[in-house]
């Protein structure tokens, strides 16, 4: 699509000029590599995202899917098959809007996976569901909570909602507005950062009853010894930490279809940062999701190595050998056709500003190759690593839009 071709801009991107003034910006620069940058220099410039739908060999984005999904889903180590192995309901309350559940279900690597459900109160199932998938930020103790407040929570908690969310309940605001929503424990947050633990009961009590300082130390802890460990364990054991979170997150769509106040043709997913990660793998593999917005991790190789990897690049967006053929904005574009938002801010200091600017064109390019401009958000913000209000209004609006939820009336609990 031209920049200048403005009748054939979709309503939901940023103009094409703005993104051409970020197209050469950089954050004051950050050696995070010091001497060591020499050995990757050559071999960054050597790659040539081969298997990118932009390349002129491909024109057929069913075909090019068919052939490339199978090469991630290798690096990933992911099983050609899945089951949800069993669900289990531990309490059902029910609200002013909604009707809250606490479950359990179980995937096939033997993993617990709790998780909150909000049902809508209004409206009639089957109800489109999204999949809430929470960010990392440094916070480990919880997971979940981030995503719903809860009375009586710690102050650190509500300080992270703040400078995430600016103080919004992810969940509560989409059930409100008529989706179910479900948001699970990822790998090493909340319950399943303490069922590591040698008294996982009293790490539930404590947590609460933590300083801003003792949970900053906690997550540090996660994540200099768990998070290595985990990914070094599943490396040497045929798998890789970014396929078994990615597993988790499949398996949380598979849980969504089995209730029978779904509606399976209309499930979506959202997720910022470590959440936006997770949701590029859940849309790019899995095709049940109809609707995906990811929030502030869309960039390239090249605007993070050398500049931020050791920030930007947890375990969890590790594949080894994926990124000599895709770039990172590459795996979101298996989405393509189907209905997807990129939100951007060109204040994130997890990646140079080039990169936001590189990696929106091209997705805009994949999807008006596929016929499919309309269904690609692809919007930038002035804001940092954030999923702000109105990031957030746009992202609702459009998820209202490709799912088309019944409109729930709003309340306070």
């Amino acid at each position: 699509m031209k920049g200048s071709d403005h009748a054939a801009i979709p309503l939901d991107w940023t103009p094409d000029t703005e993104l051409a003034r970020y197209a050469t910006a950089r954050h004051p620069h950050t050696n995070s590599l010091g001497e060591l940058e020499v050995l990757f220099a050559e071999p960054l410039k050597a790659l040539t995202f081969g298997l990118s739908f932009d390349q002129e060999r491909y024109s057929d984005v069913g075909k090019w899917r068919r052939s490339v999904l199978p090469r991630l889903r290798k690096a990933l180590r992911m099983p050609a098959r899945r089951r949800l192995v069993g669900t289990r309901l531990l309490s059902r309350t029910p609200m002013a809007d909604v009707i809250r559940e606490e479950v359990e279900f179980y995937c096939q690597t033997g993993s617990r996976i709790p998780a909150t459900v909000l049902v809508p109160r209004a409206g009639k199932p089957p109800f489109p569901a999204v999949a809430v998938l929470h960010d990392m930020g440094d916070l480990r103790a919880y997971g979940r909570e981030k995503m719903l407040e809860f009375q009586g929570e710690p102050s650190y908690l509500t300080e992270h909602r703040g400078v995430c969310y600016e103080g919004r309940s992810v969940c509560l605001d989409l059930a409100r507005r008529g989706f179910l929503t479900i948001c699970i424990d990822a790998l090493i947050f909340g319950e399943r950062a303490g069922a590591i633990l040698p008294d996982p009961k009293a790490f539930l009590q404590e947590r609460g009853h933590w300083s801003d300082a003792q949970a900053t130390d906690f997550s540090g802890e996660i994540a200099f010894h768990w998070d290595r460990a985990g990914f070094a364990s599943a490396l040497l054991t045929g798998q890789t930490w970014a396929g078994l979170i990615a597993q988790e997150d499949i398996a949380t769509v598979d849980y969504l279809v089995a209730r029978g106040d779904v509606d399976p043709r209309r499930i979506g997913c959202v997720g910022l940062s470590f959440g936006a990660y997770r949701t590029h793998y859940l849309a790019a593999i899995d095709k049940r999701l109809a609707a995906s917005v990811s929030g502030c991790w869309l960039a390239t190789v090249d605007s993070v190595i050398g500049y931020n990897v050791r920030g930007a690049m947890g375990f969890f967006t590790l594949i080894p050998g994926i990124h000599e053929h895709l770039d990172i904005c590459d795996i979101p574009a298996l989405a393509c056709p189907r209905s997807f938002m990129a939100i951007s801010g060109w204040r994130d200091r997890l990646m140079h500003p080039f990169g936001i600017a590189t990696a929106h064109r091209k997705l805009r390019r994949v999807w008006s190759k596929a016929g499919a401009a309309q269904n690609l958000g692809s919007l930038c913000f002035d804001a940092p690593h954030e999923l702000n209000a109105l990031m957030q209004e746009r992202a609702w609006d459009w998820l209202s839009r490709h799912l088309r939820p019944q409109r729930v009336a709003s309340g306070k609990e």
